[in-house]
């Protein structure tokens, strides 16, 4: 990849007192026009290059450009790599290419093989419509245009006018965080229950956000309490030969029945909002089996007879 290129050349440059245009191309497998041109993108990017003509010559960033090695640790560079590597993952703009150039005094390899997280950002899937609604909010936010969206809350679909300042990534998820015009503070919003959204012409002046408090009294009492009679057990039994696509669906331990001849296994865990675990258990399909609550049981009973009503008259 072109911004992968980028990187390695100034790297090279960065690291070496010069080197020459043909050693460039040859280092990375592409004609010295391509070389001419990747220099071209750096220089307007803003990386200092010079020329050396003559013999001996060759091209080199200028002196004093890239931060002296010691002014951060091996696990300084570490960190900093994996953070903008992160970054790289959804935005391949040359600002991180050359930031990365300035703080990175090695091969980028070396503290890739060397570094204990990989931080990508980006979707598994080249269509992600959440993707690409972030790369959008992205754009309206380095440009300060105002968006005009519907957004879907648990009370209702509304539409607003927001001025959106940062994106958000906390568990799995994106966000944005925004000004809303309607309710005259911030927001955040999940972008994936943005529905439609559209970027106006209209600008706004950013305010200044020096922290967002995160709400952290999601699931208080969930699954404990001070009073453990208000708590339901619930014990989910599930064929073993299902563990992998329930690994991936709920955050439990699972416990296999070893003296089982079928193989079972069972998912415990006490909670204490019964409506919350009958979404649960929905979200699991037919890969588990309620045994207990007896409440959790004939909550799901009920859930299903409401869509056998919803489609008695297709059968």
């Amino acid at each position: 990849m072109k911004i992968d290129r980028l990187l390695g050349i100034l790297n090279v440059l960065a690291n070496t007192d010069r080197t020459t245009i043909q050693e460039l191309a040859e280092r990375f497998e592409v004609s010295k026009r391509t070389i001419f041109r990747d220099l071209d993108t750096l220089n307007e990017s803003g990386v200092p290059i010079v020329t050396y003509s003559g013999i001996g010559g060759g091209v080199a960033v200028i002196e004093g450009y890239k931060l002296k090695s010691n002014i951060l640790s091996k696990n300084d560079i570490k960190n900093v790599f994996t953070a903008l590597n992160g970054l790289m993952s959804i935005d391949e703009s040359t600002d991180l290419t050359n930031l990365i150039a300035k703080l990175i005094p090695e091969e980028t390899s070396t503290v890739f093989s060397e570094s204990d997280y990989v931080i990508d950002l980006s979707s598994w899937f080249q269509d992600s419509i959440t993707q690409e609604k972030v790369s959008v909010l992205h754009k309206a936010i380095k440009n300060q245009n105002c968006i005009y969206l519907e957004y879907i809350s648990k009370r209702s679909r509304s539409a607003r006018i927001i001025h959106p300042h940062k994106l958000v990534f906390k568990q799995s998820y994106w966000y944005l965080y925004a000004f809303c015009e309607d309710k005259q503070e911030f927001r955040l919003f999940k972008v994936n229950r943005i529905a439609t959204y559209k970027i106006m012409d209209a600008s706004f002046n950013c305010k200044a956000v020096e922290k967002i408090d995160f709400r952290k009294d999601f699931g208080t009492g969930l699954f404990s309490s001070q009073d453990p009679t208000s708590l339901f057990e619930v014990i989910l039994e599930y064929d073993v030969t299902n563990e992998f696509f329930l690994t991936d669906k709920i955050d439990a331990r699972f416990f296999h029945r070893i003296s089982s001849a079928e193989e079972k296994g069972q998912i415990i865990f006490p909670v204490s909002d019964l409506e919350w675990a009958t979404n649960l258990v929905f979200s699991l399909q037919d890969k588990v089996k309620v045994i207990a609550p007896l409440e959790l049981k004939e909550a799901i009973k009920t859930r299903i007879k409401r869509i056998n009503e919803l489609y008695k008259d297709d059968i």
